[in-house]
């Protein structure tokens, strides 16, 4: 892509009247949390949070969810069961609808499958909470259902594209093709990085349309605290090199790549310590097996944690303990892991993916590894562990990179949607 075309990205615009300006959202995704399960969208849920915090705009959700009896014997699934159909999320009004998902070629039709149950639930909600954008989350399946949505009713429909589904469902025939609409016929887009941003106007989305609006992090929940009084509360060694590792148990995340790493360098910290934190996918198979696997085999026992699935609000402790997080994935968004973890004052190590180039380029923040590999990997930790680093600085320098930076930029993007597609299609005010 040329740079004349990069350069297009990100640009706000003019400014919009007043009379263009949106005041009621109805939010599209597949991804938010509930009870059952509050991890499960929860970058989803904090912008849409802070959004619905600005003047003069009302926010409501629609969160379509697949079907699946209530049985136990299946516990990737039985969740789903459990999630209510109506809840309040801190703050915010979820409303759910149930839709049937075959096994196997499910994911094909899956948009047209969503969309039949989201029409049900977007006309319950427009009764009495007359929507004038849509809003989605992950351009499959619900951009795709925004889309087709909005033009049901006849108001503008933004999309945010947050990585894997950018990336990977567009090279699936049936699939790729209901992206490649989507991208063209949707009033606006969001990319949470500009990689993202330069793989959407690849696969043809107008590069005009296209805004680079990173994940945001709240300031005043990830705060440091002193990293002594952290690992004790934790129950964490005090006196030893601490590498820590967030994120659901997933391949792609990398972890067993960390353990290789950590084993490679124990002669140069034989004290070291790693703590992988987070838990199972339900979509996906658990990775634990290979992970501990790795342990064993490294015999790197006394050198690894596992402490699974911890609540959201203990991060900012585990992030306060540790001397270097530690990002291996194969592929990102805007990770929401890097932006706690720098608020909290701690350097990262990470692989060269996603928006993660455009943060730590700032070398302030952290080390970016060259490749996705176990001796990149030792030598990043390595070096990461043998310098000083300013975290007062490191938490300074996510200040504009707050939730309400991006609930912000995100109201400029729906403000120029409702403009635009008022000066398409003119209506009374």
């Amino acid at each position: 892509m040329t740079s004349s075309v990069t350069e297009k990205l990100g640009e706000m615009g003019p400014c919009v009247d007043t009379g263009s300006r949106v005041k009621r959202v109805l939010v599209l995704t597949g991804s938010f949390p509930s009870r059952g399960q509050p991890v499960h969208g929860v970058f989803v849920k904090e912008r849409v949070r802070f959004v619905a915090q600005l003047p003069d705009i009302d926010v409501q959700v629609v969160s379509p969810i697949p079907y699946f009896p209530p049985i136990r014997w299946f516990p990737r699934w039985y969740p789903w069961s459990q999630v209510p159909l109506r809840e309040e999320v801190d703050g915010l009004q979820v409303h759910r609808r149930r839709y049937f998902m075959p096994p196997a070629w499910g994911g094909y039709v899956q948009a047209r499958l969503m969309y039949r149950a989201t029409c049900k639930a977007a006309q319950e909600v427009r009764q009495r909470f007359e929507f004038d954008l849509i809003d989605s989350h992950f351009i499959y399946s619900s951009g795709v259902v925004a889309v087709r949505l909005g033009k049901k009713h006849g108001v503008p429909a933004v999309i945010t594209c947050r990585g894997e589904d950018i990336e990977r469902f567009p090279d699936l025939p049936l699939i790729g093709r209901q992206i490649r609409w989507a991208l063209r016929e949707a009033t606006q887009l969001i990319a949470v990085s500009r990689r993202i941003a330069d793989r959407m106007v690849q696969l043809g989305a107008d590069p005009d349309k296209v805004t680079v609006i990173p994940n945001g992090v709240d300031l005043d929940k990830f705060q440091p605290v002193p990293k002594e009084q952290a690992r004790q509360q934790l129950g964490l060694p005090t006196d030893r090199p601490l590498v820590l590792a967030v994120g659901y148990r997933l391949e792609l995340k990398g972890f067993h790549i960390l353990v290789d790493a950590i084993a490679s360098i124990r002669e140069r910290f034989p004290d070291e310590l790693a703590a992988i934190v987070g838990g199972e996918a339900r979509w996906a198979k658990d990775f634990l097996p290979e992970i501990e696997r790795r342990i064993r085999t490294n015999g790197v026992e006394n050198h690894v944690i596992l402490a699974g699935t911890r609540p959201q609000q203990e991060l900012p402790k585990w992030y306060s303990a540790a001397d270097v997080l530690c990002i291996l994935s194969s592929r990102e968004g805007s990770p929401n892991v890097l932006m706690e973890a720098l608020a909290c004052g701690l350097p990262a190590v990470a692989t060269p993916v996603g928006g993660i180039p455009e943060v730590l380029k700032d070398r302030r923040l952290g080390i970016l590894l060259p490749k996705r590999s176990a001796e990149a990997a030792a030598e990043g930790v390595t070096a990461a562990l043998s310098r000083p680093w300013d975290r007062h600085q490191i938490r300074q320098a996510m200040q504009s990179r707050s939730w309400h930076e991006t609930a912000r930029q995100v109201r400029e993007v729906f403000d120029r949607a409702m403009a635009q597609f008022r000066a398409k299609r003119p209506c009374q005010v």
